[in-house]
């Protein structure tokens, strides 16, 4: 015999909705200083620069892969952000040398870490107006890790909503200037071609190891797990107490006069790399190269710090959540360029915006525009030239072959002639 059993049935919407229904996601800004804890205890301090890497750059937690860095909503503005005569100058100064170059017809405009894609816009733009001729051969490669900041560079250049991004396949996409523009991993996967190559607040992201001098020679500054803290919640930096296979790179040649009277040192060997990559494809294929950063000549050695929501805050606390950087030794960069380039600079930002004619495009922006928008055309002139001019450099590289040609027509800005008041526009 069998017992009937009546069981009554759940009404299927409830489950469909119990199932389709989203929790939302808790944010938790200690999931990556626990990772990188974990990491320490099983192998030990980790390097500054690993330690970079990781932050910025990691697959599922890294601060570049997956927010809204940039702009008065993110960490930090740059400023491309702040006027459209950063991008605009920049255009004039690439024209320049293109025409000096004999105008070749083909030829990339290769962007690393482009941002939001404003800079380059910003350029186009302007070579659409002044040169438009020059666009039919003109390709535009972007080096870019953050899938986030791929789309937003695509709606930026492209004017339209992005595509899904599958994987990190190359994209290839027409802008609304006329140029196409893809999208690469590294510079290693760009075309090797004539290239004009621009490189804007990139290097200053890239991860520095750092040393510090102690009577028994350089060491490295690591960082190790705090043991005053509770376990695992707080990091520290710590010195080496042997010198570390990092040290080796103080004993290149270019590099080891430059210790000399040095206490603490910032390499970048990411970006000695990738200096050196880019004097090369210049030297070969031709082309030329500007680096815009902030920077010195290696008279500071303790620069390490990051930022978030447009505040200074210690690189240590919550790892992932704020953005990390060092200022960048234009010295060492200049140490790893092919001795067939040539390197100028740096020289300020205040100089080499002006020497391009940022003062004349800020008086035609005021002559044209309602008065009501002169105060923040003059605020973004003075932020520009003023605020930023000092701190902030600008270098150039270009084949050696080009030297008789500079030595009549030297690089727009590296004359080597300052100005010591460049000439403000009128309100």
């Amino acid at each position: 015999m069998y017992k009937l059993l009546t069981v009554q049935r759940r009404n299927p919407c409830q489950i469909v909705k119990f199932c389709t229904e989203k929790k939302p996601r808790i944010p938790d800004d200690k999931k990556l200083l626990r990772e990188l804890s974990g990491k320490i205890r099983f192998t030990g301090p980790i390097t500054i620069a690993e330690y970079m890497r990781e932050v910025l750059t990691n697959p599922i937690h890294g601060f570049y892969m997956d927010k809204d860095v940039l702009g008065s909503e993110g960490h930090f503005v740059t400023s491309p952000e702040i006027s459209q005569m950063f991008g605009e100058t920049l255009a004039v100064w690439f024209l320049n040398e293109w025409m000096k170059m004999g105008e070749p017809k083909q030829f990339q405009l290769v962007e690393l870490g482009p941002g939001k894609g404003t800079l380059t816009s910003d350029i186009l733009r302007t070579f659409a107006r002044v040169r438009p001729d020059a666009l039919a051969g003109m390709s535009v490669h972007f080096v870019e890790v953050s899938t986030k900041m791929r789309k937003l560079q695509e709606a930026t250049l492209c004017d339209h909503i992005p595509h899904g991004w599958a994987g990190q396949e190359e994209k290839v996409h027409v802008t609304k200037y006329g140029p196409s523009v893809a999208w690469y991993q590294t510079l290693r996967d760009v075309p090797q071609q004539f290239s004009f190559y621009l490189a804007h607040e990139f290097f200053d992201a890239l991860a520095v190891n750092k040393f510090q001098r102690t009577p028994e020679g350089w060491r490295e500054v690591l960082i190790d797990i705090d043991p005053t803290a509770a376990e695992g919640t707080k990091l520290r930096y710590i010195i080496s107490r042997n010198a570390t296979p990092s040290c080796v790179l103080l004993e290149q040649d270019g590099v080891k006069d430059m210790m000399v009277g040095r206490e603490k040192v910032e390499l970048s060997t990411a970006g000695g790399s990738l200096v050196r990559e880019i004097s090369q494809r210049v030297v070969e294929r031709g082309g030329a190269c500007l680096i815009a950063d902030y920077g010195h000549l290696g008279e500071d050695g303790d620069t390490f710090r990051a930022f978030r929501n447009h505040k200074q805050v210690d690189p240590l606390e919550l790892p992932g959540s704020a953005d990390l950087t060092a200022d960048v030794d234009f010295g060492y960069l200049r140490s790893q360029v092919s001795p067939d380039c040539a390197w100028y600079g740096p020289t300020t930002q205040d100089n080499f915006l002006h020497s391009c004619g940022i003062a004349t495009r800020c008086e035609q922006l005021l002559a044209s525009s309602d008065k009501k928008l002169h105060n923040n055309i003059m605020d973004s002139y003075t932020t520009l030239t003023k605020e930023m001019g000092e701190r902030f450099k600008f270098a150039s590289l270009f084949p050696a072959s080009m030297g008789q040609i500079h030595e009549k027509y030297p690089p727009v800005g590296f004359s080597g002639t300052e100005t010591d008041e460049p000439e403000k526009p009128e309100n």
